[in-house]
């Protein structure tokens, strides 16, 4: 693997303290403030960030790290086959939670690649949960990301996505 540099410095793998925006401290706050801000900025109008919310009980909440996580229940309008939830909607949910890690550090990109294994069916009606985090960053503009989602403390989607940092306002 290549290290890659960021801000003159060489590494190899993300941690918040890499972070090339606002947040250079782990503060929980300064992430949820960056996303908010963000998301009114860049993704106001988002299938997942409006009152007809795709999944409307999605919740998003970051750790210390930077790192995000949620909850959802998918209901019978999310269904592909019989009591499963169809792979498009999961791959929105994945590729949404990724993006708004990503501004909760500050930074607007956009979806240049996303990879899914599909391990278990995910269940119509039953709580999942999801982790999301930035894995590393190349050149300081293409933020390579996970996602991991689990439903009955089983993994049953694995993700890798790719991001490429935009220019914005803030």
């Amino acid at each position: 693997m290549r290290p890659l540099v960021l801000e003159n410095r060489v590494s190899e793998k993300f941690s918040s303290k890499d972070c090339p925006e606002n947040c250079k401290s782990d503060n929980i706050e300064c992430f949820e403030e960056n996303l908010k801000l963000l998301k009114k900025e860049h993704h106001s109008s988002c299938m997942f960030n409006n009152q007809d919310s795709l999944v409307p009980d999605l919740d998003f909440t970051f750790d210390n790290e930077g790192n995000l996580s949620g909850t959802f229940i998918c209901n019978r309008t999310h269904q592909g086959y019989d009591d499963m939830v169809h792979g498009g909607v999961i791959a929105a949910i994945i590729d949404a939670s990724m993006a708004q890690c990503l501004m909760g550090h500050g930074v607007v990109g956009y979806t240049t690649g996303l990879s899914i294994k599909y391990r278990k069916p995910l269940f119509i009606g039953f709580e999942s949960k999801l982790e999301t985090s930035i894995e590393s960053v190349h050149i300081g503009s293409l933020f390579e990301m996970k996602c991991e989602i689990t439903q009955n403390k089983k993994r049953v989607v694995q993700a890798k996505g790719r991001f490429f940092k935009i220019k914005h306002k803030n």
